[in-house]
């Protein structure tokens, strides 16, 4: 007696003739479902419930043999076929559509999600910077005085709220040497400015659900590099099953793609540190020690990547110190910047 599973149902064979069926619903997604089960190595209730009290039975598949039982002896049967049955096989075509489509579902994950964020945050940020900075050369042609009393969001928001300088509360406007605004320019400018905090809103948003995000999904990495440089690093990588395989050494350069090619082909100096230089650890350092601590926090940043996607254990706060330690060895074996070297002289 063979055990057969088709796309449409599970057989009972004996000397070629069906002796017991489980038909499965004529439905694509309860089929899709059964397939994905069958390609995932799983087993079906169909095969469990006809298999269920039989002492000997064969089987044609070795996904079979290990989860139903049975012995594996694959030879020819002839197969049920679903027009018997009454099954169009019109249904299977639909069936495995909805198993791409599954399959495409279950590929999209969290980090996918966070890579986008954090492009979308870079994309925000760029975008900020260009109107802000055509902000401030619009608003110097009425109150050029303004950008050096206030910087940043402020700027903008202050604009947007009260548009002409003589509105902006606890500001010296007297002896501005701008031009006056008319009623339009004022409204054009505060709408103008308006958009940019909207834009600098919607960053802080993402930014707060990056790092939410980043939190639950790789606290390790969030806990060590903090939770924007831990996105940049998960998405330069490709997600973070490849920022775990990677060596420190690469996780080290990621983002010095550019420098690391032009090193290779032309002999320049080679690269030190890529994104994670943004750190505080690397970015506040002087020069000379940069490159260890950029070794050392690479390290680290790998241990962390690891624990978060295979073990889920949360070791972060052994790291950190770790790290710290670390980075005094370094400050204290590199006090002083390097002599230089001295080159010499063309004759």
């Amino acid at each position: 007696m063979y055990l057969v599973t088709t796309w449409f149902g599970s057989f009972l064979l004996d000397d070629g003739k069906v002796s017991a069926e489980r038909l499965f619903p004529q439905d694509k997604d309860e089929i899709a479902d059964r397939l994905i089960r069958v390609e995932d190595y799983k087993a079906l209730k169909e095969e469990k419930e006809l298999t269920k009290g039989l002492d000997e039975f064969f089987v044609l598949e070795k996904r079979l043999e290990k989860r139903i039982g049975g012995t594996y002896s694959p030879m020819e049967v002839d197969l049920p076929k679903p027009e018997e049955h009454g099954f169009d096989r019109s249904l299977l075509r639909d069936a495995m559509i909805e198993v791409a489509k599954k399959r495409l579902r279950k590929a999209v994950g969290m980090d996918d999600h966070i890579s986008q964020a954090i492009q979308t945050i870079d994309d925000l940020t760029h975008t900020s910077n260009l109107l802000n900075e055509r902000l401030h050369e619009w608003y110097n042609l009425h109150f050029p005085e303004l950008e050096k009393m206030v910087s940043g969001p402020k700027f903008s928001q202050l604009i947007a709220e009260h548009g002409n300088r003589e509105s902006i509360p606890e500001v010296e406007f007297e002896g501005s040497v701008g031009a006056e605004l008319s009623e339009e320019e004022k409204e054009t400018l505060m709408h103008f400015a308006g958009l940019i905090t909207d834009v600098d809103s919607e960053k802080e948003e993402l930014e707060k659900y990056v790092g939410a995000s980043m939190k639950e999904f790789a606290p390790n990495v969030e806990h060590l590099a903090g939770p924007l440089i831990g996105a940049k690093l998960i998405s330069t990588a490709g997600g973070l099953e490849e920022l775990a395989r990677m060596p420190s050494s690469t996780i080290q350069l990621l983002g010095a793609e550019k420098a690391l090619f032009r090193h290779i082909k032309t002999g320049a100096k080679p690269p030190k540190h890529g994104m994670i230089f943004q750190h505080p650890h690397l970015h506040k350092a002087p020069y000379y020690q940069r490159g260890s601590i950029a070794r050392a926090f690479a390290g680290k940043i790998a241990i962390a990547a690891r624990a978060d996607y295979y073990s889920k254990n949360f070791i972060a706060d052994g790291l950190k110190k770790d790290l710290e330690k670390a980075i005094k060895e370094v400050r204290k074996k590199h006090k002083e910047p390097p002599p230089r070297k001295k080159g010499k002289r063309k004759k």
